[in-house]
C-alpha cells in the first residue's frame, strides 16, 4: 500500500511539472508600444514561407507580421502605436498597428 502511494505521488509530481512547463511556453503576453518609430523593415525568405519584420526604436527584439499587406503599409521613419504578443515558444508578432488610442499620432 505504501509503495502504491509513493508511486502515485511521484507520477503526480511528474505530470504537474510537465504540464507546468508546457503551459508556460503557451502563455501569450500582450504588450503595447506608443509613438515608436520604425527604424528598420525587411523580409526573410525561408524554405516555404516569408517572415515580414520591423525593428522599432527602444526595442532590441524584432516584431513580425503575419500579413504581408499590413507590413507593406508600414514605413521606415514613421511613428506608430503597436500592439504585439509573444510567448516563450513564439517571437513577438504584431496584432495591431496604427493610431490605437485615437489621439491623432501614427497612421
Amino acid at each position: 500500500m505504501k509503495k502504491k502511494l509513493v508511486t502515485t505521488i511521484i507520477v503526480s509530481i511528474i505530470v504537474i511539472t510537465g504540464l507546468s512547463f508546457y503551459l508556460n511556453t503557451k502563455i501569450a503576453h500582450h504588450e503595447t508600444l506608443h509613438d515608436v518609430k520604425v527604424i528598420e523593415k525587411h523580409d526573410l525568405e525561408k524554405e516555404k514561407s516569408h517572415e515580414y519584420i520591423i525593428k522599432v526604436e527602444g526595442m532590441d527584439k524584432e516584431l513580425r507580421f503575419e500579413d504581408k499587406m499590413t507590413w507593406n503599409l508600414v514605413e521606415v521613419g514613421q511613428t506608430y502605436d503597436i500592439e504585439y504578443e509573444y510567448s516563450k515558444a513564439h517571437p513577438p508578432a504584431v496584432t495591431a498597428i496604427g493610431d490605437l488610442e485615437g489621439h491623432g499620432g501614427g497612421h
